[in-house]
């Protein structure tokens, strides 16, 4: 008898351990074997007991998205990110805001995910798939500005805006006239180098002119570069013609185009070596930047300078994968993108288009399924290797982030670090919108 004691007393203390397992890990097991229902119920007892728990929340967004109740998943995800910031609410409402064709929202929070996420792997995965989104909704102002033209007004455009319109290549012969495309694509890159300037980004470029139905050789026609300025939003528009000269020998003839009143500022030509075409180029952007009558610093200078690759061949494979681009046509952009890469093992530009296009082609293809099956792969492929909170967290990116939450300030641009905006406090007050300094004053390792 005086040995079944202590065997009782401890089937009972086994039993009482178990019922002392708190609401959030029975619901986190429950979630893990698939029983949502008995998970939800468990998560919502977790969160009323403790409702500052971001875990608690977090896995309850977790159970609603895995029953599709997407509505539910974004509110209680929402809640855990107020609560603490983390990189895996921030990544599902990505999800959610894909699922849901909220890109604008999904563009947000993806980046919030990747800036708390650190660096590695998983922060270029969901880099890769921003620069798709926003390409997308690029494309999207582009084709909304055309039908929109009407309304748009030029006196507001920025003075320092500038757009390189693809440059006509139907002089060149036909074996080398995707070069004309890879020519403007670096003359774009080398005058974004500025601080002073706001090139617009090439893929509305691409939308305008495909909107306008507008042909190659009209690129260089100074008579549409108003309307083009207009639709692009910017102020200066550049054009460019590239022609042959000899048997190895080409030219740039380009004009600088004013929006507000079509005026014509300055015309370029350069001329040199096929196998020095960088020379030309370089010389084309500097006597750019002469007509705009910006001074630039020596290390502006010294960027431009740079010579992404002195290989023909590389620059003519990376300006054919900006053509088969042009036309959507995406696995043969990220071979020829390849292709540069392999002929110059230092052509960074071509190795980071190749492996956008592996991004865009796959984003591509998963457009065709229905929208739960489209974020999926994406899902499985990036959420396993997400960190958790609190490993290599910048201390005070995470305070920033707590001062916009905790309703201190209001500052768009952490919006798009952290994924929320603040809610007033209970029983109104303030939110102060702008910019200062707040002291604490204390001792941060005081108990």
């Amino acid at each position: 008898m005086s040995r079944s004691i202590p065997a009782a007393l401890l089937v009972l203390f086994l039993l009482l351990a178990g019922c002392s397992r708190s609401y959030y890990d029975r619901g986190l097991a429950a979630s893990e074997k698939g029983d949502y229902d008995q998970a939800l119920a468990l998560l919502y007892k977790a969160v009323q007991e403790k409702p500052d728990d971001h875990r608690a929340w977090r896995e309850l967004g977790m159970a609603w998205y895995r029953t599709d109740s997407l509505g539910k998943a974004e509110e209680a995800f929402a809640a855990s990110n107020r609560i603490s910031p983390n990189a895996l609410s921030n990544f599902y409402l990505g999800l959610i805001f894909e699922r849901t064709g909220e890109i604008d929202k999904a563009i947000r929070v993806y980046g919030a995910a990747a800036n708390l996420q650190g660096d590695g792997r998983t922060r270029k995965l969901i880099r890769d798939r921003l620069g798709v989104l926003i390409d997308g909704q690029l494309a999207a102002d582009a084709r909304r500005a055309v039908r929109g033209e009407d309304t748009l007004s030029v006196r507001s455009l920025p003075n320092n805006s500038i757009a390189v319109i693809n440059f006509n290549g139907t002089y060149l012969p036909r074996d080398i006239q995707p070069m004309a495309l890879g020519l403007a694509e670096f003359v774009a890159m080398d005058l974004s180098k500025i601080s002073s300037l706001k090139v617009l980004e090439r893929i509305k470029i691409n939308v305008i002119l495909d909107e306008l139905k507008l042909g190659e050789s009209s690129y260089a026609d100074s008579r549409l570069a108003p309307r083009m300025g207009k639709l692009l939003g910017s102020r200066n528009i550049v054009l460019g013609a590239v022609t042959g000269v000899g048997e190895s020998g080409f030219r740039i003839d380009g004009l600088l185009v004013n929006t507000v009143d079509g005026d014509i500022r300055g015309a370029q030509s350069r001329e040199g070596d096929l196998n020095r075409f960088f020379d030309v180029e370089k010389k084309f952007v500097f006597a750019l930047l002469d007509t705009l009558g910006i001074e630039i610093s020596k290390t502006e200078r010294d960027a431009i300078e740079e010579v992404p690759t002195e290989s023909f061949l590389a620059f003519m494979a990376f300006s054919k994968g900006l053509s088969y681009e042009r036309r959507g046509m995406y696995d043969d952009a990220m071979n020829s993108f390849r292709d540069a890469g392999n002929q110059d093992h230092g052509f960074i530009q071509a190795s980071s288009l190749m492996k956008k296009m592996e991004t865009t082609s796959s984003y591509g293809k998963e457009m065709k399924g229905d929208p739960s099956s489209r974020a999926k792969s994406f899902e499985q492929e990036v959420a396993p290797s997400i960190r958790p909170e609190g490993e290599g967290t910048d201390t005070g990116r995470i305070q920033a982030a707590n001062l916009v939450n905790g309703n201190f300030i209001m500052n768009d641009e952490l919006y798009w670090d952290y994924g929320s905006y603040p809610v007033a406090p209970p029983g109104g007050g303030p939110i102060w919108n702008g910019y200062g300094i707040i002291i604490i004053r204390g001792h941060l390792d005081a108990k």
